[in-house]
């Protein structure tokens, strides 16, 4: 029961992002992490199973195009770019020409919070990789765009950050003990705070990265 109600949060959700959305942006940018939920086109370009870059993914979305999303239609971080006014984060590894400052999507499908979650379909961007990739375009490409630090850092601060990542430490990772042997090595607790811990100093290690961080305008 509790499953059906939190599916019937989530479409409602969904239903008010797709119903209001703001002509001026409610915030400069969206940067969007995580798996198969969130990946907009990542996967399209990485060594792996996990693609959607067919039919009939897409067959609801723009036209009826198979991006790379593993959906018929949006994404959820695509609703809530449309509810801040914002256009769709583009993925980060299929990025042609000039960055985009209304944000960009990391996330890709079949990996998780363990760097080994989901290796067994082929390579995939597991949260750690993804946020190495933000730091990235932080220290490198972003501050390009930007005339002084304090502007950059006002952009940043204001910027929207969302994550979906995890179920795929289960699907791609302790449900299959003929791959893995964490589901013999843990009991579903100790997993469960396996996650949560690596995924708090993934955190942790980013945020003092940003913390120490000197924002030089190139």
């Amino acid at each position: 029961m509790e499953k059906f109600k939190f599916l019937a949060m989530i479409i409602v959700l969904l239903m008010y992002f797709e119903s209001v959305k703001s002509e001026i942006p409610l915030a400069p940018a969206l940067y969007v992490f995580g798996d198969s939920i969130f990946d907009s086109g990542n996967n399209n370009v990485l060594p792996t199973l996990a693609k959607a870059d067919f039919k009939p993914y897409g067959s609801n979305f723009d036209g009826g195009r198979a991006t790379g999303r593993f959906t018929n239609g949006k994404t959820v971080a695509d609703f809530i770019a449309e509810f801040l006014g914002l256009p769709f984060s583009p993925p980060y590894l299929s990025l042609r020409g000039s960055l985009k400052l209304t944000g960009l999507n990391y996330a890709s499908g079949s990996c998780g919070i363990l760097p080994y979650t989901g290796n067994f379909i082929g390579k995939c961007l597991h949260f750690s990789e993804q946020v190495d990739l933000f730091q990235r375009t932080v220290e490198r490409e972003l501050p390009r765009k930007f005339d002084d630090p304090e502007e950059f850092s006002s952009y940043l601060s204001r910027s929207i950050f969302v994550v979906s990542t995890g179920n795929n430490d289960y699907v791609n990772n302790y449900l299959q003990p003929n791959i893995y042997g964490t589901s013999k090595r843990y009991t579903p607790d100790s997993f469960a705070k396996l996650l949560i811990d690596t995924l708090s100093q993934q955190l942790q290690a980013s945020l003092s990265h940003f913390y120490d961080l000197k924002i030089d305008i190139l």
